[in-house]
């Protein structure tokens, strides 16, 4: 995907962030001289173009706009915060507040969020395979501020890592992570979602390698989650001892303990 970057109609007055995203992105800036998106678009014979505006950056594509927002995980922690309601996640990968905790499929980076926030001693690191969604979401978070303080500090503490979660993986030293977390992309939505279509049409869709799970086993002190679809049998493709999931739930968590491997 050929993918353009350039600034508001109003130009560029202060972006302190600006020549770091370009460098880390590789997206040429092309200038706005007024011109319409679509104008862009056909001169630079670009897929997307992401506008650089000074609270973050939003990609536009295929008539849908992308940008970084807490959406979900800032609903999961305001409930847990005004009447301790429990969060899945949470429950399912026990964690502590010294826990690191590497998440391999980041994409809006909801359930990274929730896991940063309860591990204020630790660390949480986000694989993310598409660069477009990657470097939006890294500066999304790095730019977001908003008045609950909690929030950006859960927010802040996630490092953002653009590569393939296989080969970051393999990288890794033994135990170098507390959890490894997957939540692939579905290939069913459960729901149409105007948060997560414009995602979508970015986001890695193959399902998860058993070699990648070999790995992520070999990586986490404690244990491995998977989340997926409660119907269907990918979970028990992928080797999990564990499933856990509601009644009524659609979707279920895959657990492989460290002492069960």
């Amino acid at each position: 995907m050929h993918i353009i970057a350039t600034t508001a109609q109003s130009g560029i007055k202060d972006f302190s962030y600006l020549n770091q995203f370009l460098e880390e992105s590789g997206f040429p800036l092309v200038a706005r001289e007024k011109q319409s998106l679509d104008d862009l678009l056909q001169a630079h014979h670009a897929d997307a173009v992401v506008v650089c505006y000074r609270e973050g950056p939003v990609l536009y594509h295929d008539n849908a706009k992308f940008f970084f927002h807490p959406s979900m995980a800032k609903n999961r922690l305001a409930a847990y915060r005004k009447s301790g309601t429990g969060d899945p996640l949470v429950n399912v990968c026990r964690l502590t507040p010294d826990d690191e905790v590497l998440d391999c499929t980041l994409g809006l980076g909801a359930d990274a969020i929730v896991a940063s926030y309860f591990t204020p001693a630790g660390r949480v690191v986000g694989i993310e395979s598409s660069p477009a969604v990657a470097q939006v979401v890294k500066w999304g978070m790095k730019l977001y501020d908003s008045s609950m303080s909690w929030l950006n500090e859960a927010i802040k503490r996630i490092e953002v890592v653009n590569q393939e979660h296989y080969e970051y993986l393999q990288g890794l030293d033994s135990g170098s992570f507390d959890i490894v977390y997957f939540d692939p992309m579905f290939r069913r939505p459960l729901l149409k979602s105007q948060a997560i279509s414009p995602l979508r049409a970015l986001a890695n869709h193959r399902p998860l390698d058993k070699a990648a799970i070999k790995e992520a086993c070999r990586v986490a002190r404690k244990r491995v989650v998977i989340k997926e679809l409660a119907a269907g049998t990918e979970l028990q493709r992928l080797g999990c001892e564990a499933i856990i999931s509601g009644k009524h739930r659609k979707i279920a968590f895959g657990v492989i303990e460290h002492r069960l491997r």
